[in-house]
């Protein structure tokens, strides 16, 4: 948070400098998972304070970011049932874009898969195939894939990997209608080879869960998130959306150097 505080206080002094006008536009992407019946509330606050600070945009599109303007873009990982009853609304009634990343193998059951190495605290229901029929009317949502089994594709045999990409895509596809380019990998765990595989499978947007600003564009690749929750205080979602914690995508970048020279 300190250093995040210091990032924030970097970018107004420069940008107080250089002119805001004139400084490129920016864009960072969000990443919600579950919205209880107690934090909907806290939610639509959270929106209402995004859509004051930043201009929502759709995060599987490439778009060039307007000139001095901060964007912010807003996925969600599972796509539980708690998000659909209490987010989702939220989101409609302010006509915010967002895109939904399913697993496919568990629509309509019980997560079940291990969150970074332990138990999964959640343990909701994942959104059934009939509700997504649905969701695809809306017109603010777009749907990417998070693979079948919400499997580390980085710990997988590539064969195993392919199939993840491929069938999950294949089979969101049949469920929405609409051609799914875009694909977030479970616990952003990925490699070069994971991305080879997402790329030829056919997808162009790749998600992980490392925070990430976008500059004058935002475009086909890999692109990073920061994780938000709405229990988040007031400071600290403001510093994610604007930007100010993807010094942690640095620290991360050395941290692996070091550990591998090490």
């Amino acid at each position: 948070l300190v250093i995040s505080l210091g990032m924030a206080l970097g970018d107004a002094l420069a940008g107080r400098l250089s002119g805001i006008r004139q400084s490129a536009g920016t864009c960072v992407v969000i990443n919600y998972h579950a919205i209880s019946n107690d934090s909907k509330s806290r939610f639509g606050k959270q929106l209402d304070l995004l859509v004051r600070l930043a201009k929502p945009i759709p995060a599987g599109k490439e778009l060039h970011l307007e000139n001095g303007r901060r964007h912010v873009a807003i996925t969600v990982d599972d796509v539980f049932q708690s998000f659909v009853a209490n987010g989702l609304p939220e989101l409609c009634r302010r006509n915010i874009p967002v895109t939904l990343f399913p697993p496919t193998g568990y629509l309509g059951r019980n997560s079940a898969w291990n969150d970074y190495g332990g138990e999964n605290k959640v343990g909701e229901t994942v959104t059934s195939a009939d509700d997504l029929k649905a969701i695809a009317k809306l017109g603010n949502v777009d749907f990417g894939s998070h693979g079948v089994t919400h499997a580390d594709l980085a710990l997988l045999p590539e064969a195993g990997a392919r199939q993840e990409l491929q069938k999950s895509k294949q089979s969101l596809e049949g469920i929405v209608g609409r051609e799914i380019t875009a694909f977030s990998f479970p616990y952003g765990s990925h490699g070069a080879r994971e991305l080879r595989l997402a790329s030829e499978a056919g997808y162009k947007f790749f998600f992980d869960s490392t925070p990430q600003q976008m500059v004058s564009t935002l475009g086909e690749g890999l692109i990073g998130r920061v994780d938000v929750q709405p229990t988040d205080w007031n400071i600290e979602f403001r510093l994610k959306i604007c930007g100010a914690y993807r010094w942690v995508r640095w620290a991360s970048a050395w941290k692996k150097n070091f550990r591998a020279a090490w």
